[in-house]
């Protein structure tokens, strides 16, 4: 990575206030409370399962945000590029309704 740290908790909040989501709706949603949610948005990191979650419920790929397509380290592109696939399959069932 170029060094730059991610705040990924001010990412999902910077991506909520833009799209107006509501702060409790999103914790129902991801099954915690609304005081979870802005715990999360403090955080400098979120698990990789909870952040699959958010990005389901907001149907936005925090992975792609996270880590760019264009970088290029390979080993790190391949995880990545999982990590996104899934995220883009649950995504599409969850708006087919298949989840």
């Amino acid at each position: 990575m170029d060094g730059k740290k991610i705040h990924i908790g001010k990412l999902i909040q910077t991506f909520v206030k833009e799209n107006r989501i509501n702060s409790a709706e999103l914790a129902r949603n991801i099954g915690k409370t609304r005081q979870n949610v802005y715990d999360l948005y403090k955080r400098d990191d979120v698990e990789v399962k909870l952040l699959l979650t958010i990005s389901e419920v907001l149907n936005h790929n925090f992975f792609e945000d996270i880590y760019p397509q264009e970088k290029s380290d390979i080993g790190l592109d391949q995880v990545f590029d999982v990590l996104k696939e899934l995220v883009v399959d649950r995504i599409s069932k969850v708006n087919c309704g298949g989840v």
